[in-house]
């Protein structure tokens, strides 16, 4: 009787840093964050008007990182990494936003901004439509 290769045999296909309920515990999350100057901030146009798959892909260029190395420095598998970079990224991201909504809790959003030493400010409409007139005013006064 001929047996099968160990090739076949069912193996998790994630590294063991990124298997069972607690796996993450122990990661620094602190410690991998650099100074919040140091952060790439887009402005709120561009990501207003972006996919969160298109502002992952930015961070990761912005990083000069490749997926790969990404990858081993989060403690996820090269292949998730991918999967995560071309959609389930945005479907979590998507899935969180509406947690918050159906919640009425920006809970998630200040504890991740607070891992990465920034506030959550909320927007004034009204403080941003006087900023812009004040902008309009400027560009009319200059051109006068």
């Amino acid at each position: 009787m001929q047996t099968m290769d160990r090739s076949f045999d069912r193996i998790d296909r994630q590294p063991e840093a990124t298997t069972g309920k607690h796996s993450q515990r122990e990661l620094p999350i602190h410690a991998l964050a650099p100074p919040p100057q140091a952060m790439q901030v887009l402005p709120g146009c561009v990501v207003s008007a972006s996919s969160f798959n298109n502002i992952l892909a930015s961070a990761a260029q912005h990083s000069g990182l490749d997926n790969e190395v990404i990858a081993e420095r989060i403690h996820i598998c090269a292949g998730y990494m991918s999967r995560f970079m071309r959609g389930i990224g945005q479907q979590w991201a998507k899935r969180m936003v509406s947690f918050m909504r159906e919640t009425q809790s920006l809970a998630p959003l200040q504890w991740m901004a607070e891992q990465m030493g920034c506030d959550v400010v909320l927007r004034d409409s009204r403080a941003a439509e006087v900023a812009a007139l004040r902008a309009r005013l400027s560009e009319i006064e200059r051109a006068a």
